[in-house]
């Protein structure tokens, strides 16, 4: 694991990479995606979710 921990290192700073931002906005997203009230407890894909959603609505 930290091999690959190394390299994900070793790539982010080759291409510039701010893997704090990037891990935020990608955590941002999934909030969007699932939101907890909809998606904790259970396995559902992001259109189930959606589709959760929207009935809900």
């Amino acid at each position: 694991m930290a091999d690959v921990f190394g390299d994900l290192l070793r790539l982010a700073d080759v291409l510039d990479v701010d893997l704090e931002t990037s891990l935020r906005a990608k955590i941002d997203l999934n909030a969007q995606k699932y939101p907890v009230e909809l998606a904790r407890g259970n396995a559902l894909k992001y259109t189930a979710v959606a589709a959760k959603r929207a009935a809900d609505s």
